[in-house]
Formats: C-alpha cells, sequence, structure tokens
C-alpha cells in the first residue's frame, strides 16, 4: 500500500507538471493525457488510468482504457474499466453491456486496479451490467446480474444497499411494465435537444414559451476555457423559446444574465414570466437565486432574498404556488428523511412567511426527492422520486393536498410516462394536460432530453382560468409597471384575496387561477401611481370540472386610459377532449403535392383518427400546415400557390374522406393553419435535395 501511494503521488506531480508546463488553466489537460497514451507503457497506462478514475477525472481515464484495450483487447480489467466510463460519462448503456459482459468471464475478489499485472475484473462489474440492463428495460436480465452480484460481493461492498433498493424498484417496473397508461409521449424534437445535455423544462401556461437548461457551447467560443473535462460538458446556460404559428419551436435564444464560467439552471418562473427562479452553486453547496425582467432584458441574479430557504445544505429546486400562498423547495439539510426532500413554507395574513415544513413521509423518502410541481389548482403536486416505488432512477410521482393541508402518499405516474432510466422536472400547461420532462430514452439527441406528454387523465380540476389580452394603441409596448389588481368580493368566501396579476411584455397576455362559483372584481390600476384604470365583475360557473374566462382590453399608453369592451367578456366551459393527439409528415419531391388516404403512413394517420372517434372523442380537429421552398416552379407559377395547393388537396382529401362514412360524417374539422415557402434561397442548385427537401411538406396534428 505505501509502495502504492508513492506512486500515485509521482504521478500525479508528473501530470501537474506536464499540464502547467502547458498552460494555468488546471493539472491536467487533454493534450497531456493523449501524450501520455502515445508513449506510455502498459504499466504506467493502467496506473495512470486507474488515478484518474479515482480522482474522477473520466473523460481522460477513458482515453487511457480505449488505448489500454488496443493493447490487450480481450482482458477483463480494461473492459469492465471501458464500460464503467462509456456508463459513467455518455450515459451509454446500450454500449457499455458488452464490455462488462467481457469484464465478468474472470472475477477477482481481491481486483487491484493499480495492479498491470491485474486481468481479472471486480465484482462491481455484475452490478454494473445489471445497471445496464435495468436501465435498458430488460428487468429479467437486471434482476439475474444484482442477484449474481449479491453472490459475488460476499457482503462486502458499499453498493449492496443500492442493490437492494434496484430489486425493490425492478419489482416495481415489472407490474407497471405489465400495464401501460394511456399517454402521448415524444421527444420535443432537434429545435431544442441537441447532441449536449437538455434538461429541467419550465412551460409558460398557456404553451407558448419554453425555458430550459442545456450545456451547449456558446458560439463564439466563449465556454470553450470553461468546459468541464472531467466530464467533458460545458457550463450551464438557459435559454428560452417561443411556440410558432405552425407549431415548430424558434430557435433557442441564451437568456441576458448568463455568464461563460458560471453554472445557471431553470427551476420555475412566475405566471406573468417576469421572475425567473434558477439554481446555482456558487459556495459548493449550491443555492436558489432569482432574477427580474425589466428595461427589456433579465437582470442579475441574486440570491433568493426569502428567509430560511438557502442554507448551508443543498438547495435545488423550488416552486411558489400560483395564489402565491405556499411556496415549496428541495434541500438536504439535516432533520429530513434521507438526502433531498421537499420543505413547504405557508404565507400568513401578514404576509410574512411560515419556517420550513418537511412535508412528510408520504412524500418524502430515504431517499431522494426533488423537482416540485404544482397545479393551477394549487392543491397537486408533481415530483420526482427515486425511492422503492421507482421503476429505476428518478420517477414522476403525483399526490394531492387535503383540506387538512396534509399531502397524500404520492403515486407513481406509471410506465412509460416513467422509464427505467431517470425522468424528472415535470411541468404543465394550463389545464394539466400538456407536459414536459426531462428523460434519458433511446431516442434521445444527446444524454439528458426534454419530452413532450399529452395524457387525458392528469388535467387540473375545480379551476377557473382567467385569460386575458391587452392590446396597445399603435402597437405600442405595454409599461412594465401596468398591472391588474384582482380583488375576490364574494360573501361566502372563507377569507378575502387580493393579488397582482401581470401581462406578459412580450404579447400583453395575463393568466391567473380562480375559483369556481365565486365572484370576482377585477381592478385595473397603474402601480406606478396607484391610479385605477377601471374595473369589472363577473361570477364563475359553478359544478364544472374547468372553465375559462376571457377578457380582451385596449390601453392607450400615453394618457394611461383603459378601454373595456363590453362584448369580450366570455365565460367558457372547456370540455376537455381525452382524445390523444396524432402527428403526421410527408416530405414532397419537386412540385409534387398529393398523397392518398389509402396508403403509407397518411393512411396508418386516418386510421387512429377512426379509432379514437370510434372509442374516445366525440369530434377531432385536424390542423393542417404546408411548406414549399425557393426552388422555382414553372408549373404553379409560384412557390405560395404550391403550398397553398398542398395544404388544400390535403384538407379536401381528408373531408372527402371522412364523409363517406356515416358514424364520421360531422366529427371531423379540417382547418388550414398555415402555408408558407421557406428554407434558403434558391442558387441554381436544384438537383441539392438534402438542402431543399426539409421545406418541401404537408403536416397534420389533431387537437
Amino acid at each position: 500500500m505505501k509502495l502504492r501511494l508513492v506512486a500515485i503521488c509521482a504521478l500525479l506531480l508528473t501530470l501537474t507538471n506536464l499540464a502547467y508546463s502547458q498552460g494555468p488553466d488546471g493539472p491536467i489537460t487533454e493534450e497531456t493525457v493523449r501524450k501520455i497514451a502515445a508513449t506510455a507503457k502498459e504499466p504506467e497506462l493502467v496506473m495512470q488510468n486507474s488515478t484518474l478514475m479515482q480522482e474522477g477525472y473520466l473523460y481522460y481515464a477513458e482515453i487511457l482504457a480505449d488505448r489500454l484495450l488496443e493493447i490487450t483487447p480481450q482482458n477483463p480489467s480494461y473492459h469492465y474499466r471501458k464500460g464503467f466510463l462509456m456508463l459513467k460519462i455518455r450515459k451509454d448503456y446500450e454500449g457499455a453491456i458488452p464490455h462488462f459482459l467481457q469484464a465478468i468471464t474472470d472475477i477477482n475478489q481481491n481486483f487491484d486496479m493499480y495492479s498491470h499485472k491485474e486481468t481479472s475484473s471486480s465484482p462491481d462489474a455484475y452490478f454494473h451490467l445489471a445497471t445496464c440492463y435495468h436501465l435498458n428495460e430488460e428487468i429479467d436480465k437486471a434482476e439475474e446480474y444484482y442477484g449474481k452480484f449479491k453472490e459475488a460481493s460476499r457482503g462486502k461492498s458499499e453498493l449492496l444497499p443500492v442493490t437492494d433498493l434496484r430489486l425493490k424498484q425492478c419489482e416495481q417496473a415489472k407490474i407497471m411494465m405489465a400495464s401501460p397508461v394511456n399517454i402521448y409521449l415524444k421527444n420535443i424534437g432537434p429545435e431544442i435537444n441537441t447532441n449536449y445535455p437538455e434538461y429541467s423544462p419550465v412551460v409558460s401556461l398557456d404553451g407558448s414559451a419554453l425555458y430550459f437548461t442545456s450545456r451547449r457551447p456558446w458560439e463564439n467560443g466563449a465556454t470553450e476555457n470553461f468546459r468541464d473535462m472531467a466530464i467533458n460538458q460545458y457550463p450551464e446556460d438557459i435559454y428560452v423559446s417561443y411556440l410558432d404559428f405552425d407549431s415548430t419551436w424558434t430557435e433557442p435564444v441564451k437568456l441576458d444574465f448568463c455568464k461563460p464560467r458560471r453554472n445557471e439552471a431553470s427551476i420555475s418562473m412566475s405566471s406573468d414570466e417576469r421572475k425567473i427562479y434558477l439554481y446555482e452553486d456558487t459556495t459548493g453547496n449550491g443555492d436558489i437565486f432569482t432574477t427580474d425582467f425589466y428595461h427589456a432584458k433579465f437582470q442579475e441574479i441574486e440570491p433568493l432574498d426569502m428567509k430560511n430557504v438557502n442554507s448551508n445544505d443543498w438547495e435545488t429546486h423550488c416552486m411558489m404556488s400560483h395564489d402565491k400562498r405556499r411556496f415549496f423547495f428541495v434541500s438536504d439539510r439535516p432533520g429530513g428523511f434521507g438526502g433531498r426532500d421537499i420543505y413547504v413554507m405557508e404565507r400568513k395574513n401578514n404576509g410574512k412567511w411560515t419556517r420550513p415544513k418537511n412535508l412528510g413521509p408520504g412524500i418524502n423518502t430515504p431517499n431522494d426527492e426533488d423537482s416540485p410541481f404544482i397545479s393551477l389548482d394549487n392543491r397537486t403536486l408533481y415530483y420526482s422520486s427515486n425511492g422503492e416505488k421507482s421503476i429505476g432512477g428518478f420517477d414522476i410521482f403525483k399526490s394531492e393536498m387535503q383540506e387538512d393541508s396534509i399531502w397524500v402518499e404520492g403515486n407513481n405516474l406509471g410506465y412509460p410516462f416513467n422509464s427505467t432510466n431517470d425522468d424528472i422536472f415535470y411541468t404543465t400547461t394550463v389545464d394539466g394536460r400538456r407536459g414536459y420532462m426531462t428523460s434519458y430514452r433511446k431516442d434521445g439527441k444527446g444524454e439528458k432530453d426534454i419530452y413532450e406528454i399529452y395524457n387525458d387523465y392528469l388535467g387540473v380540476r375545480d379551476v377557473t382560468v382567467l385569460k386575458g389580452l391587452i392590446k396597445t394603441v399603435d402597437n405600442k409596448p405595454i409599461p412594465e409597471d401596468f398591472s391588474i389588481n384582482v380583488k375576490l368580493v364574494c360573501v361566502d368566501c372563507d377569507e378575502p384575496e387580493s393579488r397582482q396579476v401581470f401581462p406578459r411584455l412580450r404579447d400583453g397576455v395575463f393568466m391567473t387561477g380562480l375559483l369556481p362559483c365565486k365572484t370576482y372584481r377585477l381592478e385595473y390600476m397603474n402601480l406606478t401611481d396607484s391610479l385605477s384604470m377601471g374595473d369589472d365583475s363577473f361570477t364563475t360557473l359553478c359544478d364544472t370540472n374547468y372553465q375559462e374566462i376571457y377578457r380582451e382590453l385596449l390601453l392607450d399608453v400615453d394618457t394611461r386610459k383603459l378601454i373595456i369592451p363590453e362584448d369580450t367578456l366570455e365565460i367558457i366551459e372547456v370540455v376537455v377532449s381525452a382524445c390523444e393527439p396524432v402527428e403526421f409528415m410527408h416530405y414532397f419531391a419537386y412540385n409534387k403535392n398529393k398523397l392518398s388516404t389509402k396508403r403509407g403512413n397518411l393512411k396508418k394517420f386516418v386510421e387512429d383518427v377512426e379509432e379514437q372517434l370510434k372509442t374516445k372523442c366525440e369530434e377531432i380537429t385536424i390542423n393542417v400546415y404546408s411548406s414549399a421552398s425557393h426552388v422555382p416552379t414553372k408549373t404553379y407559377g409560384t412557390n405560395e400557390k404550391l403550398a397553398q395547393i398542398r395544404a388544400e388537396n390535403m384538407k379536401y382529401d381528408l373531408i372527402a374522406h371522412f364523409e363517406q362514412f356515416e358514424e364520421f360524417k360531422g366529427k371531423v374539422n379540417v382547418v388550414i393553419v398555415t402555408s408558407i415557402v421557406q428554407g434558403p434561397e434558391y442558387e441554381q442548385d436544384a438537383v441539392n435535395k438534402d438542402k431543399y427537401n426539409p421545406y418541401q411538406y404537408v403536416g397534420l396534428k389533431t387537437e
């Protein structure tokens, strides 16, 4: 052991000296490690690979592991190292399986990773192989190798408690995978997800804006020097994307406060999108920060100013309830049930907050709980847990608050909502039926990805949504200090309520949740001078699960006068469809514009629509959107005309198809949402199909 410690110290000294001869960025560089891989002998490579793994420099360690496998391709010890690094760095559990299978061909109870004479592998190889099968949803194989690990470790491994937990998760996985839930789940696509990790989505109430965290490099290269070479990842930054008119996401924009040397991760935001809560680790323990939007941008971030939230321990996530009466956050402070727990603070009548209270054993477990999200009804809580009721990694759970403010035990949302990998950071739109989450899945673009989920059973109940739009004279920007003060005036309320609702500065939309069967008075005020700009009142409907109140207003920015048209107040009982969204996309060849409902994927689309009309939907709306490229068309005169023809052909063919069946007549509404010309400008290169074909399409999406 003494000799080994001497060798390790010598290695680190060598690496440090080599690195500092290259520059001041750190004790180890990729150039240094690749030089070692090219010149060092096998014994030295083993020692250095082992030291880098122990020190956490996994990216560098994999470079040396690859070199060791080049030298001795069949060595179980080297395959063990490679498999471990693939699993830990890139989450490539499928690619790691062959390496671990080779590793377990020769197991040594006294495995010595620092010895070049070691040709066997550690008993831990069984555990990591089981983990790979678990993540790959091969549960029987996972159970088999978790069991073999327990036998091989002979009760001496620190991984045994984790193994027992994983076996319980495997039991849960078998149960839930045998009875999958009815959801529509898809990767949100390349507009958001890249080859780099994307995670922690935060969606606006109306679903028009998506804030998220990404580890992509900055285009100007400013983050290159701050890449964490231990894991080969760039710093975290927060981006925003907006839903375009054709239901696609716009190019994400990095928020102004992000710095190339810092990690900023999105957590949650206010309904008016004027305040963002985010995570940053500046002291080694991680805290919650905030930033506010004014002067046309988000300002520099500051630590959350709520007492008793940030501590000397780790705070990772938070969310304010929509009625601003409860504040949920995550912490691993002492006194919890184990690991990270979810806490809540409640606002008292005098405006002060109570001390943090642990949500209790129905929610928190001896393992980790994270990412609380509270629905618009202020009593439905979604969160993630990696405890024994998970089917693997973090799973998303749902709990509801009782009248005594006690939260019932959380329920796993089931498979395939949850996978055997990490599923976390669930957030929804206003009605709860469209959500977004972070997950590792086989169809991922790069490590963590963001996924979109539609369902017909998680929506909010007994909620009224106030949805308004403030337009301005001459389309002038809405003043940042303009607010709407909503006051509850019903006589049968337990306690009076008053809250401020700000319109979104980007589009004038304002939204908030109200109670059914209550009377509200809306007072429109200018906060700068506290002057009233008018008022309004209405009574929400009773005996309905979900309703929306819509109000459109006109603001004269110069005079601060507000026009309240009487005919724009609408109270609507929304009948929530049980339909699952169905999508179709076809890319045309040059000048092509027509498809058959009797063939291919379009046939599959109409069959899916028919099945839903037969089993769960009263009616369905099919949205059509089409495009043409800039390649000139003599046949149709203009590209605009070609795009229009593509949309119209699809519309009328769909109508003709469904109207021929008595059971579908009048139940399918087909709407052309858009027909556009887009893509790169034509450069006399029509043969370049890869350049122009992505912009020659017709798409369908149901609602």
